[in-house]
């Protein structure tokens, strides 16, 4: 397999690129080839944002949870529903970049 040497990256990207990876449980590395892969294979067609959210954790899982809201009884509002759910939520696995 072929290396490839980026340099100059700005800290902004890098961060960016760590939180990324983090959320998506990868290596840097590893990030950074799925970005790569993903953009030779579907080109400009597709947005790909590089931006991370307020709270990966929280935000990866908050549109299935708002698809399920409603569907199960319970008299409470969506919003206390959706913050019981994720006070019960793990944090998961510590990973070091």
């Amino acid at each position: 397999m072929a290396s490839l040497t980026i340099r100059d990256l700005p800290e902004r990207t890098v961060s960016i690129l760590k939180h990324r990876a983090i959320r998506n449980h990868r290596s840097l590395n590893g990030e950074v080839l799925s970005i790569f892969s993903y953009v030779v294979s579907f080109g400009d067609a597709f947005d790909f944002p590089l931006q991370p959210r307020e709270d990966n954790c929280v935000w990866r899982k908050k549109d299935p949870i708002l698809e399920l809201a409603g569907k199960w009884e319970d008299a409470r509002p969506i919003e206390a529903t959706i913050a019981d759910i994720e006070g019960a939520r793990t944090f998961g696995r510590e990973v070091a970049l």
